[in-house]
């Protein structure tokens, strides 16, 4: 399972509720993964984990824990 900060963060990128989630969920299911999301998911990821994801990257993660995954976690 991803680490529960994590998913809280994602969340609060997509304006969810972070209740529930366990990391398996489909970003496309989740509504607001759109270009907004995505760019400040970039920028959590650099600023929270050191991490610079690429536009590769993104493009072929599907999940939350595939997210989780590009940060190392």
């Amino acid at each position: 399972m991803t680490d529960q900060t994590f998913i809280a963060s994602v969340a609060e990128i997509l304006e969810i509720d972070p209740a529930g989630l366990t990391g398996a969920e489909t970003l496309t299911e989740l509504g607001n993964w759109d270009s907004l999301a995505v760019i400040t998911f970039v920028a959590m990821a650099d600023a929270n984990y050191n991490t610079v994801v690429s536009g590769d990257q993104l493009r072929a993660a599907q999940t939350i824990n595939d997210l989780a995954a590009l940060v190392g976690l």
